[in-house]
């Protein structure tokens, strides 16, 4: 099975791809670590390009993520099943929050910078960005699930167990 995660930041898709991989036995791929390290400093895009190209060769994957310029539509195209965490703005912001201090005991730096906490909050829901997961949905209604509350994720982990 493939599935394809996507939302805003945030949001889960790094929580529910491990459980859904853990629980399924399927490898995933979490955007963010081919395209940042630790530090937040950018991995060269062509190395990221390679990474998720060769990932998406196999039988099954969970790849999470937006990144436009990383097979995005192939990724959705592949998919079998295609989630869209669509949370509202405050909660993905405690999220972010949380998952900062978290990670900081894992080596990760500068997690909650200001360019985050903008883009956290506005960034990854404008215009363009709310425009792409409404031809998502459009586009692939049969396979995509569209998450908007902690309850429905909720409901749709219990799938899992």
């Amino acid at each position: 099975m493939k599935i394809a995660v996507s939302g805003y930041a945030g949001g889960g898709k790094t929580y529910l791809s491990d459980y859904i991989s853990e629980k399924k036995n399927i490898p995933v791929l979490h955007l963010d670590e081919v395209k940042w390290t630790r530090e937040w400093k950018p991995i060269d895009d062509a190395a990221a390009l390679l990474k998720v190209s060769e990932f998406m060769a196999n039988d099954d994957w969970i790849i999470d993520g937006y990144y436009k310029y990383l097979f995005y539509d192939e990724r959705f195209e592949e998919a079998d099943m295609i989630i869209l965490l669509l949370l509202p703005r405050m909660t993905c912001f405690c999220r972010v929050v949380k998952r900062a201090r978290e990670r900081r005991k894992d080596g990760y730096k500068n997690d909650l910078n200001p360019w985050f906490v903008k883009f956290t909050l506005f960034g990854c829901r404008n215009k363009e960005r709310r425009q792409s997961y409404a031809e998502i949905i459009k586009n692939y209604k049969d396979k995509t699930v569209v998450l908007k509350t902690k309850r429905q994720v909720n409901e749709f982990m219990k799938k899992y167990r």
